[in-house]
């Protein structure tokens, strides 16, 4: 496993300035190494181009995963009970294992963000599947009403149409 940059290992609020001025972007190498050293700290030119370049690069990805979110959303709202909505809760639980996965030094509040994330998923799903459940019942109930009315129109007997019902439909 690499060694932890001795940026992420200074002291808190260092960390959080080389931080903002990359975020900001307007600071060079040579800047960010100026303000360390100004707050107190000692760092290399190139332990601050690597921790740069990998910041920059989490916050390309951030930024194609704002982008992926905002059409994904965009179809959920269209149709929320549907492909979409399964495809999305699935990718949201790939990341939070995924994320897991990647935490180096996982603070115990991650962890449990994470975890809260991935319960308040699965009773997503069981409230999905409950609802999916009911409206396939109603079907049914209607369906068989239906039959009912129908069967007895046509001239069926009682006893061919409660067949019909019980057999068919599954309903009684």
């Amino acid at each position: 496993m690499a060694r932890k940059s001795s940026i992420t290992r200074m002291d808190p609020r260092i960390r959080a300035a080389v931080d903002t001025a990359i975020r900001e972007g307007r600071a060079t190498i040579s800047d960010i190494v100026g303000l360390v050293n100004e707050m107190g700290g000692a760092v290399s030119k190139s332990a601050v181009g690597r921790y740069k370049q990998a910041a920059e690069a989490q916050m390309q990805r951030y930024r194609e995963a704002q982008e992926v979110a905002k059409v994904w959303v965009g179809k959920l709202q269209a149709d929320p009970e549907g492909d979409v909505g399964r495809l999305l809760a699935e990718m949201l639980r790939t990341t939070a294992f995924q994320t897991l996965g990647d935490l180096e030094d996982a603070d115990p509040q991650s962890v449990m963000f994470l975890a809260k994330a991935l319960k308040d998923l699965a009773s997503t799903d069981k409230l999905t599947a409950d609802r999916i459940l009911l409206v396939r019942r109603e079907m049914a109930k209607e369906a068989a009403e239906k039959v009912s009315s129908v069967g007895r129109a046509k001239g069926l007997s009682a006893e061919t149409v409660e067949a019909l019902r019980k057999e068919i439909l599954g309903v009684a």
